[in-house]
């Protein structure tokens, strides 16, 4: 009974530690260096992820109206990534 119960635990443990190191690798492969990388995240603080946001908030503003023309609001959220020099921000658009 006792192996059994320690095999459970064991388990248990590596099941619930194990998505933390997935997520670890995942976001090493998004952000290879901190310390020498431009932020185009919408949540940093430097001056290109404020421009990167306020592109992000008038997208999704624009993106809520009832009669809302799809291709202009794309268009200008592309126009807006480009002028902050993040045009990643709008690749999957």
């Amino acid at each position: 009974m006792n192996k059994y119960a320690l095999t459970a635990v064991a388990a248990l443990f590596l099941a619930m530690t194990a998505p933390s190191f997935a997520f670890d690798a995942g976001v090493g492969l998004r952000a290879p260096n901190q310390a020498t990388r431009i932020s185009c995240d919408t949540h940093a603080e430097d001056d290109q992820a404020v421009c990167a946001s306020k592109c992000e908030d008038a997208y999704l503003k624009d993106q809520q109206g009832w009669t809302a023309d799809m291709s202009k609001i794309k268009s200008a959220k592309k126009a807006c990534d480009d002028k902050c020099g993040c045009p990643e921000n709008s690749k999957g658009l």
